[in-house]
């Protein structure tokens, strides 16, 4: 697809380039240690044009932790997010784990980083809300809010294309096929965003760190996106009612999920800080 480009450079990291004729916009740029590389990708895909804009699907470290690179080589491009997004990015906390995980992910890949910018290159420059559409110039970015990863998460549908863009709320799909559920915030929320994307006349799907798949992994990808979340959710309760503490239920949650394959996608630290999250919420919800 010309006009949609996958610069990913690690199966731990993102960035797919949408070059329209008028503006240009990579949704989300990936991993801090990728950042060289994506960077020289975004560049040989757009032939000595500017990047314009960076779309944010959410404020994670693995899909924006490159930002401090790509203001260097591009001053001018604009983030975009929502008011959720912008204001998660304000606070310490935030920007103090993109840095530290940033950090680990590297240490692991045995690539040593920069990390001496400052943080308030995190920052949101446009801010978008539920239906608003932004013009690239013949190819438009319509956004669609999807909490349940995140309370900012975001998809994009590119009409022209008949591409829909998901985030991590219905759940990673594994290069083996597997379903790893991704709510963070709220299972019902999650649930409730998967219905939304179901109704979206796209012809094409790409998905969180593998860019656009064959039609036998988009084809029925809702369905094992919801049963992974239902069994998630229910593992949890099943947990709760074995009275379970919850250091086991996070030893539990570790056995069930944190795979060999996902272990190369995600550094051990951030599965347990995600792990400790999907558990919480899915309590709170209960209650």
């Amino acid at each position: 697809m010309e006009k949609y480009i996958s610069c990913i450079v690690h199966n731990s990291s993102e960035g797919n380039l949408l070059i329209g004729d008028t503006h240009t916009a990579l949704i989300d740029c990936g991993m801090m240690f990728c950042a060289g590389e994506t960077i020289q990708r975004v560049k040989d895909a757009l032939g000595g044009r500017p990047l314009d804009y960076i779309f944010f699907s959410h404020t994670h470290y693995d899909h924006i932790g490159a930002l401090p690179f790509f203001r260097k080589e591009w001053p001018n491009l604009r983030t975009v997010t929502t008011e959720a997004g912008a204001a998660v990015l304000l606070k310490d906390t935030p920007r103090r784990v993109i840095r530290e995980l940033s950090l680990v992910a590297a240490e692991n890949n045995g690539i040593k980083i920069d990390t001496t910018y400052s943080d308030g290159v995190f920052c949101g420059d446009v801010i978008v809300k539920d239906g608003n559409k932004i013009d690239l110039g013949n190819l438009t970015a319509e956004v669609l809010e999807t909490p349940g990863h995140t309370r900012d998460s975001i998809c994009f549908f590119i009409p022209e294309l008949e591409l829909l863009v998901l985030n991590e709320t219905p759940g990673v799909q594994m290069p083996d096929g597997s379903m790893y559920p991704g709510y963070l915030t709220s299972c019902t929320d999650a649930i409730n965003s998967i219905e939304k994307c179901r109704k979206v006349p796209y012809k094409f799907l790409s998905l969180p760190h593998l860019g656009i798949v064959p039609d036998n992994v988009a084809d029925g990808f809702f369905d094992r996106a919801m049963a992974a979340i239902i069994a998630c959710r229910d593992f949890i309760l099943a947990m709760k009612k074995d009275g379970l503490t919850e250091e086991q239920m996070q030893e539990a949650f570790c056995r069930q999920y944190y795979t060999k394959i996902l272990s190369t996608f995600q550094p051990k630290e951030a599965f347990m800080a995600n792990a400790r999250a999907t558990i919480a919420c899915t309590l709170r919800e209960a209650g």
